[in-house]
């Protein structure tokens, strides 16, 4: 074979490649543009924590959390996705947290189909209920008086990581913390807020990690507003209470070197 069709032939091998190698890109960013996204699921995830907490009453203390990826996930052929997570926290008396789950049960929507699953162990029964669109909600206690809202995903694309919000200077709940941390000895080093969408507007949590600083004997030191309803839990170093519509949780941070605020105030 002369050297002008060797040439000839690696060219048009290069070039069926090419197509190839273009074809395959091309069914690729099909696929990956059929995927199901995380974006589409959240309003369905924050709908079912909103019904949640409107369903769980005026009672307990709550904070709600963002969105975050819970685990990673194959989507299929070199596309990565995964399984996203929002959370709200409920905060009632030590024993209450069967009877708040069965009350949430019975207020849910019928559409929920909501049952409470086999007891574990020195627990209440959780309640768990599927969604249109593979979002699936749950309710299950964590610790005394600690009960956790969980809104979630089947394997969606999405982001690896959900920046956080600061709020604004003018926010009413950044004065609050303020004060309450200096209450205690400390002030805020980091601000950060949170929303959940709910029929009337927003539920809000600020959240604030105080300067490194003592973190203990948390209920000691706290002085609660006169009529506020307190939920302690034995051997927690955390204080959570209702302060008329507004909900605090004051706890140690995960390290025990910082304080941790976190105000919400309910839908509007």
């Amino acid at each position: 074979m002369s050297t002008r069709k060797r040439w000839l032939l690696a060219v048009s091998v290069l070039a069926a490649l090419a197509l190839l190698a273009g074809a395959a890109v091309g069914v690729w960013r099909w696929q990956a543009s059929r995927d199901p996204k995380v974006d589409t699921a959240l309003p369905d995830m924050d709908r079912a924590l909103a019904d949640v907490l409107a369903a769980a009453g005026d009672e307990p203390a709550v904070a709600v959390n963002g969105l975050v990826r819970a685990a990673t996930c194959p989507l299929g052929v070199l596309r990565t996705g995964g399984r996203y997570s929002r959370t709200a926290e409920l905060y009632v008396a030590g024993g209450d947290e069967d009877t708040l789950i069965g009350r949430i049960a019975q207020r849910l929507p019928a559409t929920y189909q909501a049952h409470r699953d086999t007891v574990t162990s020195g627990s209440a029964p959780p309640l768990t209920a599927d969604l249109a669109g593979g979002v699936r909600v749950s309710v299950r206690q964590l610790g005394i008086g600690w009960l956790v809202a969980d809104a979630a995903t089947g394997c969606v694309a999405g982001p690896a990581t959900t920046p956080d919000s600061a709020p604004p200077p003018e926010d009413p709940a950044v004065p609050a913390i303020t004060t309450l941390l200096d209450s205690l000895g400390t002030a805020p080093a980091i601000l950060t807020t949170t929303t959940l969408d709910c029929p009337a507007g927003q539920i809000r949590t600020v959240a604030a990690i105080s300067r490194s600083t003592d973190s203990g004997r948390l209920a000691d030191r706290l002085t609660v507003p006169a009529g506020a309803r307190t939920y302690l839990a034995a051997g927690s170093n955390r204080v959570a209470y209702r302060d008329g519509t507004a909900s605090i949780i004051v706890a140690a941070s995960d390290d025990g070197t910082a304080i941790t605020v976190r105000r919400t105030t309910p839908c509007r």
